[in-house]
């Protein structure tokens, strides 16, 4: 990434930003606060998030709920590279009952997969350094 382990958590620990790095026309209904926020997606429905655990510029853990898939539980981890550069890595935990696995195959995959490369792709890095309030 092109930005500091500093300056990316205090990104990403703010809800409001994530509306940024997400895929455009993908979302709907956004609404957000420093620690929650919710939107609709049309394949899965409201989708819930909040900011469960933070350990300053290494560890983000947010919990989600949907509808379709229940609950879920996103780990990303931050990597300090140096101080204009890190690297992160996301681990989704979902427990879905066989059925439900099958008709949503994989497309968390996928959409995980999006995620990563618009927040890797995002041209606002240059606004990050030194970040302190939502974007």
């Amino acid at each position: 990434m092109p930005c500091g382990d500093s300056d990316l958590y205090a990104f990403l620990t703010d809800m409001r930003n994530l509306k940024t790095v997400v895929p455009e026309g993908m979302i709907k209904d956004w609404e957000a606060t420093e620690d929650r926020c919710s939107f609709r997606l049309d394949t899965t429905g409201r989708i819930s998030v909040s900011l469960s655990e933070a350990l300053p510029h290494s560890l983000i853990i947010y919990n989600a709920e949907t509808f379709l898939t229940g609950k879920v539980t996103l780990q990303v981890t931050i990597e300090y590279i140096s101080g204009v550069r890190s690297a992160f890595h996301i681990t989704a935990g979902v427990n879905m009952n066989p059925i439900m696995k099958m008709m949503v195959g994989d497309s968390a995959g996928r959409y995980l997969d999006s995620l990563i490369d618009t927040i890797e792709s995002y041209n606002g890095f240059d606004k990050v350094r030194g970040y302190s309030r939502s974007l």
